[in-house]
């Protein structure tokens, strides 16, 4: 069996998308997140019976802010480690170590994704060591493996920098183990990120098989209210 990990921080206002506080209060922020997860957790239903789905979260102890929205199918346990890499490493050596052949984790951050690119990254590990999902900004949302390679988290990549997909790849060379890469994706991190979400929504809105619509929804609702006149003018015309 083959397990894949969702891993997110608690949707709490003021400590999660903080980088869209200038255009949504921390209030929406909380909120639009809560609705990638809800998002995301539609393209996993599609996967609940052909993979085993876990949701690794933090801040610990702060998991009942979400329990209206988890699905039953899907099994939790709290981050482990200081940095974003030791976090992701734990992750996946936890489930590694309870015998699943293949673990895959993603982040968050990217509402759109779809049940066939994680088909695909699992695929992807039939003939490489590592599978890795990159980001339009120089990082990833996906990274998985058969047997645990701590080295491509280790403290020496710049977290959150554009030389994250690169520096892991070298790693992983240097180490000589295969990396296969899936379908690059854009996450949504700034204004920037969501005009972009936004302008993808209305010219592949008929290609989805699992359409992101908590999301629209709810920049639909709010978006008198966002202070972005180029996002309010995508939504009212």
């Amino acid at each position: 069996m083959n397990a894949l990990i969702l891993m997110t921080r608690i949707p709490i206002p003021g400590k999660t998308k903080t980088r869209l506080m200038d255009i949504l209060s921390g209030e929406e922020c909380a909120e639009i997140h809560k609705n990638f997860l809800k998002d995301l957790f539609s393209s996993c239903e599609k996967l609940k019976n052909k993979v085993d789905i876990y949701l690794t979260y933090t801040p610990e102890g702060k998991i009942f802010l979400i329990e209206d929205i988890l699905p039953e199918y899907i099994k939790l346990f709290p981050q482990q480690g200081e940095s974003l890499g030791d976090r992701m490493s734990n992750a996946i050596d936890k489930l590694l170590d309870e015998d699943y052949k293949k673990v895959v984790l993603i982040g968050s951050d990217i509402p759109e994704l779809q049940p066939k690119d994680i088909e695909i990254a699992f695929n992807i590990l039939e003939d490489n060591d590592i599978c890795i999902g990159p980001t339009s900004d120089g990082g990833y949302y996906l990274v998985g493996m058969k047997e645990i390679h701590s080295e491509i988290f280790c403290d020496n990549i710049a977290w959150g920098k554009k030389s994250v997909l690169e520096g892991t790849i070298d790693i992983a060379n240097r180490a000589n183990l295969t990396v296969g890469l899936s379908e690059k994706h854009m996450d949504i991190d700034t204004k920037e990120d969501l005009l972009n979400f936004i302008k993808r929504i209305e010219e592949k809105k008929r290609s989805y098989e699992v359409f992101p619509h908590n999301t629209v929804n709810f920049l639909e609702k709010h978006s008198k209210r966002v202070r972005c006149q180029e996002v309010r003018s995508l939504f009212i015309k």
